[in-house]
Order: structure tokens, then C-alpha cells, then sequence
């Protein structure tokens, strides 16, 4: 690959544009999103990038190879509810399962707030009105049997009906057709002959895997954000083609990996969450090319501080931790996806007083980009996060986003004063307690996050990245204990996501469906495994058809009687019985692992539930630029404020600060400091020094005691 390759992310507010060269040099451009034509920003965005690298739009396409997209716009049509009418065909008496939900999906999600105020915690709005939930006559048992065939023309006669009623989206949800989906493909054949320009959306492509509830629910979330996403990615198309890029287009998916536009539009579901994963990606390259010790040695916690949550993900022995499920509202689905968490902890977050508890609270409410913080002078009058590093100091009002933004500071001091008023608290002591308070609830999502995988926070190193990652993260890394937090490429770590998207691969996901006890039998698992990895295979795009794909497998177990499932690697090849026995060995030492010595049970015997195979395959081959790494040097700050730093009291201190694209390799910065790049803004905290590296990078770490 010898031209560009591009990378870019779209959020509520901004759109972030990467440009990597093919000797590993990175330009990045920032421009406002611009709902609902989003590929307008798009568009706009490499414009400014080649701005910055000094070419014309037309010359930066021209030498690009690859653009890889970031795609948000399923997840606005969720959230601003302009999804798609959907009628949901179900099995005959199975009508109510997505009002049931499950008993804990009340709180899927919920806040520890909403928790706390469980009385007035109720079930979601439903996904589809009961009117268009359709009862289909037909069943399959659990062993693929059929019962009752398909009556196909009671089902044209409802479909027919329901295009009538101005249906543009089917899903097709219908029990047990992950043992037989014969009865799903004719129900798809019948809706597109009776609705050619509909989009069908069948649970038993979207995620072959057991659970009626789960599934139904990420079919029916296909099938609602299906036809805005395909609208758009065919927009997008079409404005690059008018533009004579000559190069590939392909998508971000939460699973970690890039698939080409077919995919993406049979499939949008699984560009839901594509913006925190591919900040996860980009750590854990950055990570693999900067380890001293074998990749099975990295383990990295990432923290993305955006204007509204904080991401944190999981990078264990080398490889992202990964889930079988995520979540839109409190509705649980089942796809495959990278373990990222979510609290609503970001820079809009609001500062209120919650008058159950008689105290402050932090989120998870926002105030989004508009109106945003009071600091922004758009009539925000809502205390936020942002407000509150505002007054502490920690944030320049006149060098925010390099002094394209001027914060009111005065402004930002009225709003945190009105928070705090019942508890008589002046604006700083409401913006100290509003830090702290979020600081802490960040320390706990990462605690959380790490231990629940079976290990010690401390023993990570932590990837800090957002617009907010540094002026948050050096401080919860001292919370917590950890040694080392990175800075990425310094000044990109504000637009970090759209830098994964370039580094992300090619990645296709495919799953079966298998409920199998032990004793295992070999020839049914190689049987199983022939088919998926031809699946995976043709669902490639073609522009890797000749490239070097790595083809991983895993297996989903449990011990019989138990609920507990994981899924771990499973050996390549032929099976005989030392690979069967290989299983059982790796799955109770990862059992044990998560769930402390002595919790399984063998004597229960096994299950498996599932088998996926992953298709990999590299898009890019850009390298990092290093610079030689030069001589450690304190270097002087370029000016002085008064910073108030909440660990010590409220009064302020005479702060040193350093323009952040000054610094070169080997210069050294010690905290109490404030390091200010153009898009972001590094804290550095009392007794700890930074470091930048050879790929300019901010290190931040523990003074020696002992120096």
C-alpha cells in the first residue's frame, strides 16, 4: 500500500479525520458534524485534513487507498427515534416476548442513581408498537423436527397487508430457527416478492445463537435502523464516486474489525458502539508496537473521555477482551462486540443537587454540544464537568480547541455556584466536590471493568484518550494505583477513535448455534468447523480475496447445569480427542481464573453452546513514526496560572504550564502541571512526571522516591 490510508470517525458533535501516509506520518482534521447529512461532514472533513497536510481535496483522494468509516448514523436513529417502521413476525404465542423482557432487564444499564430511585424506574418505551408485532402459524422444535409447516399464504396475505400500512422494514424472529432456519428464508423470500424495496432483516443471519430474547431484539434492531443506514452509506457512495476517488470504502463494526458496504447495509446492527471500539483497536496497536516483552505480556485499560460517557475497554494478555452481548436502552441483544463500558461520566456532564440524597451528583444526564456547558455561552445554564475544570483552572478559556472556542468563565462560576447553593457551597468548593466526584465514578468503571476479568488494575498499563482523557485519567490512575498512563500521540489522542478506524483489519464474525453435552464428538465439531470458516470466507470483501487471512476459532462453554458461559480459543485443524481434551483443559483454567480455585464443577460434565470463527485480514500496513528518543530534559514551562487541585484543599496554587506541541522526545514535565495541546489538555498531578517518547506519546508516571 503506498498512498494514504484515512480514517474517519463521525460523533454527535464532531467528525475527526485521520490521514496516515505510507511511512506512518499522521495529519488529523476536525469539523462539525452536520445531522442529518452526515456525509457532508464527511466529506468536509478530508478536506480539512488535506488542508493540513497541504493538498487539495481532489489530491488527497487521488492518492488514497483505503477510507475507513466509523459509521454513527444507526446509533443517532436510535437515540433520536427516527428509525424505520418495523413490523416483527414472530412464532404464533411468542407475540409478547419483547414486552416481557427478562427479569433483570429493569436494570440493563441503569445508572446507580437510578437504582437507588427504583420506584420511579420503569421498563423502556417498546421497541415496536403490539399492533405491528405479527404472529406467523408455523413451529420448529429444539431439535430442528418441524411441527406445523409454514402456511405461506396466510403469511403473503399478512405481508401484503402490512406493506398496505405503509411497513418499510421486516424482521423475521421465529422460534428455534437456529436449529432449522428453513421457515425464516421463506418468510424472506415471500416479503421480498411482495415488498422488493423492503428491508428484511432474519435472526437467523443477523446472530445464529440460542436465547429467543436476545436475538429477537437485535433482529428487530437491524431492521429499524437498516433502511436509514443503507440510505446513507448509498449517499456516501455516490458523493465519493462524483469525486473520482479511486480507493476502497469500508466500515467499522463493534466487533473491532472493517467490513466492506454490502456488509454493512445487510448488517448495520453491528456498527452500533463502532466509535469506542475503534479507540480500543488503536490502543492496543500502539501498545503491541511500543512492548518490551511478548505480545501475551500487554495488558492495557483504556479510558475515552468524550463529552457525554467514559469508555473504558480491556486489552488482556495481548488481545481485547470481547462480549456475546450488548445493549441499546435496557434491552439486552445478543452480537459480537468488544467489551467496552459505558457511564455517563464525560466533560457535559451535569453538576446538580439531588435532593433524595442531599448531595451532589454528576451525570448521567448531559448537556451535549448544545447547549452545551454554561462555559460555552450557548444558554447552557446547567452546571457541567467542563464548567467545573473551567474554574479549577485546569482549562485555558481562551485555548480551548486551540482558541477556536473562548470560554466564559464567569458564566461557568454562576452555574457550579447555583448547584451547590443547598449545600452552601461556593462555586470552587461545587467544582472541586463535581471533579472528585467524577474522578471517583471513572476509578470505579475501570475497577469494575478489570477485575471482573480476572485481574489487578495495577498490573495495566492505561491508554488515556478523548478530548478529556488527560485532564481525568493521570489523576484516576493514581486513585487506582496504576504505573503508567499513556497519552497517545499526544495531540491525535483527542481524535483517537477515528486513528483506530485507520489501524483497525478486516474482520468478519460468523456464529453456530450448537448444543452439544460431553463426551464431545469429534467429527460433529469438524463438520461444524468446515462450514463456518467457508462462511466467513465468502463474506470477505473482495478486495482482500488474495490477502493473508488468519482464520481463529472459539468455543462457548459451560458446565452442565451451570449458566455460567465462556468462550475460549479453540485449537485449529482436525479434531481427534487430545484437541477435545484441550478444550476441557483450557475452559476450566479460565473458569477458574475469573471465578477463584475450587468454583467448577467437572463431575457435572460440559456443555458447549456455540462455536464463532473469526476472519482476519490486514487493511493497513502503516507503522508508527519514531524519532530517536532523545535525552531526558526538564524542560521550562511556557507560562504560569492558578490551579486549584481538589486533593489539596481549595485554595489555588501558582501552576507551571507547557504547550504540548513544543515538546519533543526525551523532555520531561513534573506534576503539578498542566501540559496544553491544541484539542486537549494533559493534568499532570502531584508526584507524578511525564515523559514524552520517541513516537510522541505522553508517559505519565510515579516520581522515584528514591531519585
Amino acid at each position: 500500500m503506498s498512498g494514504y490510508t484515512v480514517g474517519i470517525d463521525i460523533g454527535g458533535t464532531f467528525t475527526d479525520c485521520v490521514a496516515v501516509d505510507a511511512d506512518g506520518n499522521v495529519a488529523i482534521g476536525k469539523v462539525s458534524s452536520t445531522p442529518p447529512a452526515f456525509q457532508q461532514g464527511f466529506i468536509g472533513s478530508i478536506g480539512e485534513v488535506a488542508n493540513r497536510i497541504g493538498l487539495t481535496q481532489a489530491d488527497l483522494l487521488a492518492r488514497t487507498d483505503a477510507i475507513l468509516h466509523g459509521c454513527t448514523v444507526g446509533t443517532n436513529a436510535l437515540v433520536e427515534k427516527r428509525t424505520a417502521k418495523v413490523a416483527l413476525l414472530v412464532t404464533a404465542g411468542h407475540r409478547d416476548t419483547i414486552y416481557m423482557m427478562r427479569a433483570g432487564e429493569r436494570l440493563v444499564g441503569s445508572h446507580a442513581q437510578e437504582i437507588a430511585h427504583l420506584a420511579g424506574h420503569y421498563k423502556p418505551e417498546p421497541l415496536v408498537p403490539k399492533s405491528l408485532v405479527v404472529e406467523i402459524d408455523e413451529r420448529v422444535a429444539a431439535d430442528g423436527q418441524i411441527i406445523m409447516a409454514l402456511d405461506e399464504g396466510r403469511a403473503r396475505e399478512t405481508i401484503r397487508s402490512l406493506v398496505a400500512d405503509g411497513v418499510e422494514a421486516f424482521a423475521i424472529a421465529l422460534l428455534w430457527s437456529t436449529a432449522t432456519d428453513v421457515h425464516e428464508r421463506a418468510l424472506a423470500r415471500i416479503v421480498a416478492e411482495e415488498a422488493p424495496s423492503a428491508f428484511v432483516s432474519v435472526s437467523s443471519e443477523v446472530v445464529p445463537r440460542v436465547g429467543e430474547y436476545q436475538r429477537t431484539v437485535a433482529t428487530l434492531i437491524n431492521a429499524m435502523i437498516g433502511p436509514v443506514t443503507s440510505d446513507y452509506l448509498a449517499r456516501l457512495e455516490d458523493e465519493l464516486a462524483a469525486l473520482d476517488y479511486p480507493g476502497s470504502l469500508s466500515i467499522m463494526t463493534c466487533a473491532g474489525g472493517l467490513i466492506d458496504i454490502a456488509h454493512a447495509r445487510r448488517m448495520p446492527l453491528l456498527t452500533i458502539g463502532s466509535g469506542p471500539v475503534a479507540g480500543l483497536i488503536g490502543a492496543g496497536r500502539l501498545a503491541r508496537v511500543a512492548a518490551v516483552g511478548a505480545p501475551t505480556d500487554i495488558n492495557v485499560l483504556t479510558g475515552d473521555v468524550g463529552g457525554t460517557t467514559f469508555d473504558v475497554g480491556v486489552i488482556r494478555r495481548g488481545e481485547p477482551v470481547t462480549r456475546t452481548t450488548t445493549r441499546y436502552d435496557q434491552y439486552e441483544y445478543f452480537v459480537p462486540t468488544l467489551d467496552v463500558r459505558s457511564i455517563g461520566s464525560g466533560g457535559g456532564s451535569i453538576v446538580a443537587f439531588d435532593e433524595d440524597t442531599r448531595s451532589l451528583r454528576v451525570g448521567p444526564r448531559s448537556a451535549a454540544a448544545v447547549p452545551g456547558p454554561a462555559a460555552y455561552g450557548r444558554g447552557g445554564e446547567q452546571a457541567t464537568v467542563t464548567d467545573a475544570a473551567v474554574v479549577l483552572g485546569y482549562l485555558n478559556p481562551k485555548h480551548f480547541l486551540g482558541g477556536a472556542l473562548s470560554l466564559d468563565t464567569d458564566a461557568a462560576a454562576a452555574a457550579l455556584e447555583r448547584a451547590g447553593a443547598p449545600l452552601g457551597f461556593t462555586a470552587v468548593e461545587t467544582a472541586a466536590a463535581a471533579m472528585r466526584i467524577v474522578d471517583d465514578q471513572m476509578a470505579d468503571a475501570i475497577l469494575l471493568s478489570s477485575t471482573q476479568q480476572g485481574y489487578d488494575p495495577r498490573a495495566c498499563v492505561m491508554y488515556a484518550f478523548g478530548g478529556g482523557g488527560g485532564t481525568h485519567c493521570p489523576m484516576v490512575a493514581q486513585k487506582l494505583g496504576i504505573s503508567t498512563t499513556v497519552i497517545p500521540l499526544g495531540d491525535l489522542a483527542a481524535g483517537w477513535s477515528a486513528f483506530g478506524v485507520a489501524a483497525a483489519d478486516a474482520v468478519i464474525v460468523q456464529d453456530m448455534a450448537l448444543l452439544t453435552p460431553s463426551p464431545f464428538d469429534p467429527e460433529q465439531l469438524n463438520k461444524a468447523w468446515a462450514e463456518l470458516e467457508g462462511k466467513v470466507r465468502a463474506a470477505l470483501p473482495v478486495s482482500l480475496a488474495d490477502a493473508d487471512v488468519r482464520l481463529d476459532r472459539f468455543v462457548e462453554m459451560r458446565y452442565r447445569q451451570q449458566v455460567n458461559e465462556l468462550r475460549i480459543p479453540a485449537p485449529p485443524g482436525v479434531y481427534r480427542q487430545t484437541e477435545l481434551d484441550q478444550l476441557i483443559v483450557a475452559f476450566e483454567r479460565e473458569y477458574e481464573l475469573l471465578f477463584g480455585p475450587g468454583s467448577g464443577y467437572p463431575a457435572a460434565g460440559f456443555m458447549i453452546t456455540s462455536l464463532r470463527v473469526t476472519a482476519r485480514a490486514s487493511v493497513t500496513e502503516h507503522e508508527f513514526v519514531a524519532a530517536d528518543a532523545g535525552t531526558a530534559v526538564d524542560v521550562e514551562p511556557s507560562g504560569w496560572r492558578e490551579v486549584v487541585w481538589y486533593e489539596l484543599g481549595s485554595m489555588p496554587s501558582r501552576t507551571p504550564v507547557y504547550e504540548g506541541g513544543r515538546l519533543k522526545p526525551g523532555d520531561r514535565v513534573t506534576g503539578q502541571a498542566i501540559i496544553e495541546f491544541i484539542d486537549t489538555t494533559v493534568v499532570l498531578r502531584q508526584g507524578q512526571r511525564a515523559t514524552v517518547d520517541a513516537r510522541s506519546s505522553i508517559v505519565i508516571e510515579p516520581i522515584d522516591v528514591n531519585e
